[in-house]
């Protein structure tokens, strides 16, 4: 029944030819999600118009149960006051094409877009957060929660246990990742409640009548077309604040160096990667950067050197996966960078590959892009 297009199952639904019973009886166990997505679009509604628009678009791009239900997933997660209403926003979606998690990551991306636009999104969307503690107990005795919260309580959250977590792996290499979360969150490492407040990183691109000479101790000396030189300090000088980062990034080459309004910052080389691509640069990856590790380009065993023109940021499992030696047989693809950013090669040969999350719109590198169009 998976294999019928999606449309087709919820018609037979909402004529009353495929009951809950009988869906049960073949083994299926989503019922109950069959029939609320019958009601959504083939119940009664005042947009029938766009109800129609989106069954025509979901039977012209045979999209699966699985399809709608990504579709009416993500349009329920539409604030009030969007620029499109609910019906508008669904209809759209309905055109979306491809697997089921392209038009899920599609989808998210929408409506995550359209939320921006809203006034007081944060307050609005607070309204979700959620703490459901599992009722059921499975055969080993445990239960499961899950957690909901705005992306900065969540970050915030998670980064007051992962100083435990940490050290607890290193006293027990044998613990996961997730196990040492655990054991942080009962040892109570969550520290005071509410957001870290952000520390904002200002991009800067090299102007054109500067051009990079050369590195001297710990900061950056900028040749300029009148024959004079410049710190990357002095650069900066202007656009600094009390309390901010500075990131020095060129449109081709990527990171040049960073400052800080009082002293230079340590470890500044993570910064200026992880403002760079903000995402592990692996295709699809959705790893944040503060959740990842630097990244040597070209592997340290190799002749590497550590510097932000030789690295990038990736999460463990890319990390641990790339192709560090480029004359060996390719086996997983190997990360490099190139002009504009830091982009990945397959292993079967095919053309470099780049992140095209829509976060990394928003990167050091996507923003200067942008600026350049």
């Amino acid at each position: 029944m998976e294999a019928l297009r999606g449309v087709t199952v919820l018609e037979a639904i909402a004529s009353g030819h495929l009951t809950r019973q009988r869906i049960v009886s073949l083994g299926f166990r989503d019922a109950g999600a069959w029939i609320l997505l019958a009601e959504v679009f083939l119940g009664p509604t005042r947009h029938r118009k766009l109800q129609a628009q989106a069954l025509d678009a979901a039977r012209e791009g045979g999209l699966s149960l699985d399809a709608l239900r990504v579709v009416d997933k993500h349009t329920r997660k539409l604030l009030p006051g969007a620029a499109v209403t609910e019906w508008e926003l669904r209809a759209e979606l309905c055109h979306l094409r491809g697997t089921v998690d392209e038009i899920d990551r599609a989808a998210s991306a929408r409506v995550r877009d359209l939320n921006r636009t809203v006034p007081d999104a944060e307050n609005k969307a607070f309204a979700g957060r959620a703490l459901k503690g599992g009722k059921n107990t499975d055969a080993r005795g445990l239960r499961t929660a899950t957690i909901t919260l705005p992306e900065r309580h969540m970050t915030a959250f998670l980064g007051r246990l992962l100083p435990t977590a940490r050290r607890l792996r290193r006293d027990n290499p044998r613990l996961t990742y997730e196990q040492a979360m655990a054991d942080a969150l009962l040892a109570g490492g969550t520290g005071p409640s509410g957001p870290t407040p952000p520390v904002p990183l200002v991009v800067v691109p090299v102007p054109e009548w500067a051009q990079v000479l050369r590195r001297e101790k710990d900061d950056t000396i900028f040749g300029l077309t009148d024959g004079t030189t410049m710190t990357g300090r002095e650069l900066v000088e202007q656009v600094t604040a009390e309390h901010h980062y500075v990131g020095v990034y060129h449109p081709v080459e990527g990171p040049v160096d960073l400052y800080r309004s009082e002293r230079t910052a340590s470890p500044k080389q993570q910064k200026l990667l992880a403002a760079e691509t903000l995402l592990c640069p692996t295709p699809v990856c959705t790893t944040s950067a503060d959740d990842s590790q630097v990244h040597h380009l070209k592997a340290w065993k190799q002749g590497g050197n550590t510097n932000v023109a030789e690295m990038t940021i990736a999460c463990q499992v890319h990390n641990a996966r790339n192709d560090d030696d480029p004359d060996a047989p390719p086996r997983n693809g190997r990360l490099e960078r190139e002009p504009g950013g830091v982009v990945f090669h397959p292993p079967d040969g095919g053309p470099p590959q780049r992140n095209r999350h829509p976060l990394r719109e928003l990167s050091a590198m996507g923003l200067i892009a942008a600026g350049r169009a």
